[in-house]
């Protein structure tokens, strides 16, 4: 039985949609058993997945320049033999930074064979006129595609080579995301974490205390009977404000709106293009 495993962080949605659709690609080519393990539940990043050499693995993250949400998290708790991964990358169609460097390191520290990499556009999770309705048809037809690719490349050709050097991936916003995304770059550590201040946010009047928004924070920051949010722990994701069947939680710090309204200048002058290594 041909097993791919889907690890995913996915606060806005999109990560998960567009590793389920490479997943699709390689339902085309016989795989008979896909099983999925969501990062945003703390229960699976307290368990220790260990991965064989029969198995193949879809990683995705978010990316903020570097790999964002619980990166460290989210690798302690894999493990591999040899295992071929694939690893994918979401980005609000801006630039993706360093993670995929990032991602291959760790990932191959813990046992896997990255055998193909990509990055991919996804609606920004701040702000959803960046990236609108990405990943779209034309996205998932490039995300089947690249599903078939990998399953011939490790199935059918049983190559888990990776033939590629993977860039940095840098900003087309000017000089100040350019300097932003250098420094970021050069810190050490694979994650980046918004300052606790800029993770402010609140409840509106629209709330209907359904609870959505404290079961998918990934770190149990929230409070809903008492509408408050712990910021020692809360890491910024906005996994609550994207599951909100109200948006009933909007961000509530200067800097993030102005910063976001920034880049959303720039992001939505061109269409980027998914980039695929395989």
């Amino acid at each position: 039985m041909k097993q791919v495993s889907l690890v995913y962080f996915s606060p806005g949605g999109t990560t998960r949609k567009t590793v389920r659709t490479i997943a699709e690609g390689m339902e085309d080519a016989s795989v008979t058993s896909v099983r999925e393990y969501d990062m945003l539940n703390p229960a699976n990043r307290r368990t220790l997945l260990h991965f064989t050499g029969d198995d193949l693995v879809i990683l995705g993250m978010m990316t903020a320049t570097k790999l964002f949400g619980l990166p460290d998290e989210i690798m302690a708790c894999l493990r591999g033999d040899n295992t071929p991964l694939a690893g994918v990358v979401l980005f609000g169609n801006g630039y993706y930074g360093p993670s995929l460097k990032l991602m291959k390191q760790s990932c191959e520290a813990s046992g896997f064979k990255m055998v193909a990499a990509g990055a991919f556009i996804g609606q920004h999770t701040y702000d959803n006129d960046i990236g609108r309705g990405r990943p779209d048809e034309k996205d998932r037809i490039i995300q089947r595609d690249f599903g078939r690719q990998i399953h011939e490349k490790v199935y059918g050709a049983k190559d888990l080579s990776f033939g590629h050097k993977l860039k940095t991936d840098w900003p087309e916003e000017g000089l100040f995301s350019t300097l932003k995304c250098g420094i970021i770059s050069a810190l050490p550590g694979m994650s980046v974490r918004l300052p606790a201040s800029w993770s402010r946010k609140r409840i509106t009047g629209d709330c209907i205390e359904c609870l959505a928004c404290e079961k998918r924070c990934p770190v149990d920051a929230i409070d809903i009977e008492i509408r408050s949010f712990d910021y020692k722990k809360c890491i910024g994701c906005f996994a609550c404000g994207n599951h909100c069947p109200k948006n009933a939680i909007v961000t509530d710090n200067k800097k993030l709106t102005k910063s976001v309204a920034n880049v959303k200048k720039y992001r939505m002058k061109k269409r980027r293009e998914p980039e695929l290594f395989v």
